[in-house]
């Protein structure tokens, strides 16, 4: 038997996991059964941090969805059954729609060697990988749920003998992949040095997104964030970010921390020094409940901003009767009274009671139910199916009770899935707009005529969209594009691409310019006043801010600021006296980010700061259901209550006079975009 001390070997020893061994299995016996179809098979799940999940018996330096095969093994990916869950083989773990998508692969791969689908699905799915290297498929609805394949040539080796990962010398990255320069035009036929600084922070953020043990936890004040990766030997390109004369990296965990980590976690949380307005409320998608358990993650957490109790949690809400599986984005009804919240990973909209969090309708809309808004001049509510082609329009009723009214289609006959993610509705109640996912364009929907108006081309895999004050502009984020596109409204037209990566030296890291960078970016909404959109960005954790007059109105980059891994959801919220505070949330941390970004109300950012920030774990905090992992997790949609963007806060009652939500805001905020005219607050329905 050929005996080698392979780099699955390796791995598994130094994560300590039971059974390893350095011997290839013996080969079957003449006449012996045949070999099983798939070396390695991953459960697709809907459980938080194990997405592609190999089973805790196969985990790997913290996570479960890294495998290494051989060149030849076949890799499985199964939606219809599991064979890693709870009690071994049983029922699907999955309850929405996903896709499996080649996300990087070795420049050597052949197409065969890649997956991809028209359509999101529950099907399973099956690749046999040859050429040596790391290869990362992803969901192209949710994005975050990541696996990992080494396909592992054994005579990769260090100078001293001793094994050696061999992830190659160059990859493709879906969408962008550039030699030189990834801040271009994507061209499908180049890729990047593994060695670059791009490469290496794809690299750390797979072990971040899928190792629940590597999220930023800011109840650990004082200690150092540190992730922990793989401590084993790895080839990459000689040239490149790291000085490599023989393209060995000794230590993958030494280099990665010594690169990127260390920061300590606050011992002081700064809360902000003004208060805001309401509360904010934040889809903490990622903690696990008692009674839902791991397989229906997420709760609501309820921030309030001002008052007595200011800049702390208010509530937890799980809803443990029902599913509310991996909630993910909220609105409000005009009069506040109503929280409208989607299930990503399930197909369901729930409304809540928004003064005790209480449950007063579930409705069924269809496949991953993703963002939620609604329509200004009918209150009608409009819920995007990341999974479908689809917007699904409500009507509320007199007693507030959503009716499904129809489903407006976002794709043209015969046209591939669209996969609309997080639309706007305009000003007026007269335009939507959707990014699509799986077409790379937008659909600009014209309530008027009733019809498709455009449907610009973006960038790869567009996944948010915000609408500027008075509907002339809007702006889509392009995750794999690391852009943000500008669609001029009378037009319909792309007016300008403005890349996020534009000060950036893929190889080095080095950035210059202005200092500003984004990479993979998510929700991208527009200032009330219309003066900024500012991003959360996944890749590079940062919060990038657009100034939209500048560049003849197209819009430019012009700040960044540290954020946390899996920076995600951005949202504006009044601030007591005046001007707008952006909170913003992260997926792999527990911590609400209140952005100051225009501190004197001049429009100029230049003095943005972190005003301060919640800790969303909060085990004292009141609660329908106890919270047993992940706390605080998986920010993503947030919603500050009241809802100050222009046309919906002129909905907002008086209520109790100037002690309404109306009554305390300022002229300004009461007409972010109307000049010198007042809107007096509505009556009291």
């Amino acid at each position: 038997m050929k005996r080698y001390f392979s780099l699955g070997a390796a791995l598994c020893l130094a994560a300590g996991v039971a059974g390893c061994s350095g011997d290839d299995p013996a080969p079957p016996a003449a006449g012996g059964p045949t070999p099983v179809p798939a070396a390695v098979t991953f459960d697709v799940t809907d459980e938080a941090g194990h997405w592609f999940d190999l089973g805790s018996a196969n985990k790997l330096a913290g996570t479960q969805s890294l495998a290494i095969v051989k060149p030849g093994d076949k890799v499985a990916f199964l939606q219809t059954k599991s064979i890693h869950g709870p009690n071994g083989a049983g029922p699907s773990r999955v309850e929405s729609f996903h896709t499996v998508t080649s996300l990087i692969w070795p420049a050597t791969a052949t197409a065969a060697e890649r997956i991809d689908q028209d359509k999101a699905n529950k099907d399973d799915h099956e690749v046999t990988l040859n050429a040596p290297g790391l290869y990362v498929f992803v969901c192209k609805l949710h994005p975050y749920m990541l696996a990992g394949v080494i396909v592992d040539d054994p005579d990769t080796k260090t100078a001293a003998g001793a094994p050696a990962f061999d992830i190659g010398d160059n990859l493709h990255l879906f969408g962008v992949t550039h030699t030189a320069d990834v801040r271009q035009a994507a061209d499908a036929t180049k890729a990047f040095t593994s060695n670059s600084n791009l490469g290496l922070r794809l690299l750390r953020a797979f072990f971040v997104v899928t190792s629940p043990t590597n999220w930023k936890d800011y109840t650990k004040v004082g200690q150092a964030y540190k992730p922990s990766y793989p401590p084993v030997a790895v080839k990459v390109n000689p040239v490149g970010a790291l000085p490599l004369p023989n393209g060995i990296v000794p230590d993958l965990n030494v280099a990665l921390q010594g690169a990127f980590d260390g920061e300590p976690i606050p011992t002081v949380t700064k809360k902000p020094s003004i208060d805001g307005i309401g509360e904010v409320w934040v889809d903490t998608q990622y903690e696990v409940s008692q009674t839902k358990g791991v397989a229906y993650p997420s709760t609501v957490t309820v921030v309030d901003v001002e008052g007595a109790d200011k800049w702390t949690v208010k509530r937890k809400i799980a809803l443990p009767a029902q599913k509310m599986n991996n909630a993910h984005n909220l609105w409000a009804s005009h009069d506040q009274t109503r929280i409208y919240n989607t299930e990503w990973h399930g197909k369901s909209l729930y409304v809540h009671n928004q003064t005790d969090g209480t449950l007063l309708q579930e409705i069924e809309l269809g496949n991953d139910p993703a963002h939620v808004m609604t329509r200004v001049n009918n209150e009608q509510v409009h819920v995007g199916l990341n999974g479908e082609d689809a917007v699904v329009e409500l009507n509320k009723g007199t007693n507030g009770s959503l009716t499904i009214n129809r489903r407006i289609l976002v794709q043209n006959p015969g046209e591939k899935q669209a996969q609309p993610h997080a639309h706007w509705m305009g000003h007026d109640g007269n335009s939507m707009v959707t990014p699509n996912s799986n077409t790379n364009d937008s659909t600009f929907w014209d309530f008027i005529t009733d019809k498709i108006k455009s449907k610009p081309a973006t960038g790869t895999l567009p996944i948010a969209s915000g609408i500027n004050p008075d509907s002339t502009k809007y702006y889509v984020s392009n995750y794999l594009g690391h852009s943000i596109s500008v669609i001029d409204m009378a037009t319909g037209n792309n007016i300008n691409n403005i890349s996020l990566l534009q000060n950036y030296n893929p190889v080095t890291g080095v950035v210059g310019g202005n200092g500003a960078i984004g990479g993979l970016p998510i929700q991208t909404p527009v200032s009330p006043d219309g003066k900024f959109v500012i991003t959360g960005n996944t890749l590079t954790a940062t919060i990038t801010i657009i100034d939209t007059a500048a560049d003849g109105g197209k819009g430019a980059l012009v700040k960044s600021i540290a954020c946390d891994p899996g920076c995600h959801g951005v949202n504006f919220g009044a601030k007591k006296g005046g001007g707008y505070y952006a909170y913003i949330t992260s997926k792999f941390s527990n911590r609400l980010i209140v952005l100051d970004y225009d501190k004197n109300n001049d429009g100029n950012v230049d003095d943005a700061e972190i005003a301060g920030w919640v800790v969303l774990a909060d085990n004292a905090a009141p609660n329908d259901d106890p919270i047993t992992a992940n706390a605080g997790m998986g920010g993503q949609g947030l919603l500050p209550v009241p809802n100050v963007y222009n046309g919906w806060v002129q909905k907002l009652p008086s209520g109790g006079g100037d002690d309404s939500f109306c009554g305390q805001l300022t002229a300004a905020q009461r007409s972010p975009f109307a000049g010198t005219v007042i809107t007096p607050c509505n009556p009291t329905p």
